[in-house]
């Protein structure tokens, strides 16, 4: 599976909502997926992944909002000390996001530019435990 390292953050984030019913669908089932099979391999990519072939911004394999997610995308690589190309299981990568980002304040500094940032801290709380 092909990520683009700021989805290591939306996809446990994720809570019900997306662009569209196709990409909301598209997420649970991917979600659905990994978590059924955590030692998935995933390489982050950082360009459009398997996650944006149902987003209604990916235009022929290019991100409409390209320049905001190479920022998220920059940002999750240097908090977590990860890198482009890098490949890991969805289990290991997404705990190192969590460690590294989603319980620091790296969180808010790397989000706030995002859109779906204030429905991502209403699930703040379960990242604190």
């Amino acid at each position: 599976m092909f990520l683009r390292p700021h989805h290591l953050l939306c996809m446990q984030k994720f809570s019900g909502h997306g662009y569209s019913l196709a990409f909301t669908a598209h997420m649970t089932a991917l979600l659905h997926n990994l978590h059924a099979h955590p030692d998935t391999p995933v390489t982050l990519i950082c360009r459009c992944d398997d996650l944006c072939a149902a987003c209604p911004h990916n235009q022929d394999g290019i991100c409409e909002s390209a320049e905001k997610v190479a920022r998220l995308d920059a940002g999750v690589l240097n908090a977590a000390s990860l890198s482009a190309g890098e490949t890991g299981s969805w289990n290991a990568l997404t705990e190192r996001a969590r460690r590294s980002i989603l319980l620091t304040d790296a969180f808010h500094s790397i989000c706030a530019c995002c859109e779906w940032y204030p429905l991502c801290r209403q699930t703040e709380a379960e990242y604190e435990r």
